[in-house]
């Protein structure tokens, strides 16, 4: 397992992954590391009336990252369905090809020191037949940052998703507990204690709930949400 590439996934889908994965971007960046940041596939992308995509994922990382690759650079695949990718495949057509994603990947890896990588949806969304999405991190030895919701069911999802990592041989560098859809049940203040009790995976962020306009607001108070959510010290070798 590199300890310089990660797989950003999550315990379901709509747990936040591209805000973490911008989070974590600044948070190298803040620090004085060359880190980039690629998302392979994305469903859901629109086709605008001029022909061109309607990127969104890759597009909110590479606006507040400040990267400066092309967004079919960053996310060389896209579907207009919002299913999983092979879903979607299986109903537009066209192809995904695995090798493609691995010479985009390894071109922007040759340009950064650190890479993210953002999959779609959990660890077993498909991706093509025979290839699940947490495939990716296994092809290009990634360690997964893993990030899970706060609030009831998250100790059993993440756990699990652990336990499922490890049977492929697949290290977990890092979980991140984002507070994406602003539990407040009682587990909520007790999930980090108990997820420490049954892993020695280090939780190297807690994000509260931040809302929708606060993610996509003013750029340096994004950098000070890195910096004051994300330890980045845990997984830095």
């Amino acid at each position: 397992m590199s300890d310089k590439i990660f797989f950003i996934t999550g315990i379901d889908t709509n747990i936040g992954k591209t805000f973490v994965s911008l989070l974590l971007l600044l948070a190298f960046k803040q620090r004085g590391l060359n880190a980039g940041y690629m998302k392979p596939v994305e469903t859901g992308v629109k086709i605008n009336e001029d022909g061109s995509k309607n990127y969104l994922d890759g597009s909110y990382v590479k606006k507040y990252g400040g990267l400066s690759e092309e967004p079919d650079i960053i996310t060389p695949y896209t579907f207009q369905s919002p299913l999983s990718p092979y879903a979607a495949l299986k109903k537009e057509g066209g192809d995904l090809c695995i090798k493609e994603i691995m010479f985009k990947f390894y071109g922007l890896n040759k340009i950064y020191d650190y890479m993210l990588v953002e999959g779609a949806g959990g660890m077993l969304v498909p991706l093509k037949q025979k290839h699940f999405m947490i495939d990716i991190a296994k092809y290009i030895n990634a360690g997964v940052i893993l990030v899970t919701k706060a609030g009831l069911g998250m100790i059993n999802q993440t756990l699990l998703s652990i336990e499922y990592a490890k049977s492929r041989d697949i290290g977990v560098s890092g979980i991140i507990i984002n507070n994406v859809l602003n539990e407040n049940d009682e587990s909520v203040s007790s999930n980090k204690e108990m997820l420490g009790e049954f892993t020695d995976i280090p939780i190297i962020g807690e994000i509260p709930y931040i809302s929708e306009k606060e993610r996509s607001g003013d750029a340096d108070a994004l950098k000070n949400f890195a910096l004051k959510y994300i330890d980045l010290e845990k997984i830095l070798v």
